[in-house]
């Protein structure tokens, strides 16, 4: 076993139900406080993500980026 484990095992075996209880009670505070942060830094990035998506790409309506487009590979095609 790891000393880790073995140090855990030695103080669990002193004690009771109810410190059993207060032990899992603090134990799912951490997890649900990690869960948490993992949480909003994931809907930080995705907010991120989605801005970058949405910025303005300096065209007025998509028929302006649609010829745009056209007028570009006109270009490209007659070279």
């Amino acid at each position: 076993m790891a000393p880790t484990a073995v140090m855990i095992n030695n103080m669990l075996n002193t004690l009771d139900e109810e410190d059993y209880n207060t032990a899992i009670s603090f134990i799912q505070f951490l997890s649900d406080s990690r869960k948490k942060k993992k949480a909003e830094q994931s809907q930080k990035i995705l907010s991120e993500i989605q801005g970058m998506f949405a910025e303005d790409k300096g065209w007025d309506s998509e028929n302006a980026m649609l010829k745009d487009m056209a007028d570009f590979r006109k270009e490209r095609m007659s070279k």
